[in-house]
C-alpha cells in the first residue's frame, strides 16, 4: 500500500510541472497612464517601450462566466518590436483565456494569440469597449512561449488565464 501511495503522489507531483498554468489579472496591477518597459507578474510580461507604451487603466466590468475586473490593460494599437505585447509560456494541450475589448467605442477589433514568432493561433474578436467583457479560448499546440497582441489597434485586455 506505501508503495502505491509513493507512486501515486510522485505522479501527482509530476502532473503538477508538467503544465506552465497561471494567470494575469489586469486588476492585480497598478494602474498607470503611460507604462514604458517591461511589466512581469506570475509569469506572464506585459511588454512596453517609451516610444510604444501601454496603459493600465480602471474599469468595472464582469466577463460572462462572472470573473469581475477593476483594471484593463491598453495595448494601444498594433505590437512594434515586442513592445505592446503580453508573453507567457504554456504547455501543449493547456487552455489559454482571454478577456478583452475593443478600445473603441464603435469598431470591433481582434486580439491575437501568437507564438513567440508572431505565428497567429487564433483570432479572437471582441466587441465595442462600453459592451460586454468578450472571451476567446485556445489549445495549445505546442511547449513554449506565447505573447497576446492586438491585430491592428487599440484593445483592452482584462486577463489571460492559461489551464
Amino acid at each position: 500500500m506505501k508503495k502505491i501511495l509513493a507512486a501515486v503522489s510522485t505522479l501527482l507531483l509530476i502532473g503538477a510541472f508538467a503544465f506552465a498554468e497561471g494567470s494575469l489579472i489586469a486588476s492585480d496591477l497598478e494602474a498607470s497612464e503611460s507604462v514604458t518597459e517591461a511589466v512581469s507578474l506570475n509569469g506572464f510580461t506585459v511588454n512596453a517601450s517609451k516610444e510604444k507604451d501601454v496603459r493600465i487603466k480602471s474599469t468595472s466590468k464582469v466577463a460572462p462566466d462572472g470573473k469581475s475586473f477593476t483594471k484593463c490593460i491598453d495595448l494601444r494599437g498594433k505590437q512594434s518590436n515586442g513592445a505592446r505585447t503580453i508573453k507567457f509560456s504554456a504547455k501543449k494541450g493547456e487552455t489559454v483565456t482571454v478577456y478583452g475589448n475593443s478600445g473603441s467605442k464603435t469598431d470591433a477589433r481582434k486580439i491575437l494569440v501568437q507564438t513567440a514568432k508572431k505565428q497567429t493561433i487564433k483570432s479572437i474578436p471582441v466587441k465595442i469597449y462600453t459592451g460586454e467583457i468578450s472571451m476567446g479560448e485556445v489549445t495549445i499546440p505546442a511547449d513554449g512561449d506565447y505573447q497576446v497582441c492586438s491585430e491592428d489597434k487599440g484593445v483592452y485586455v482584462y486577463g489571460i488565464v492559461v489551464k
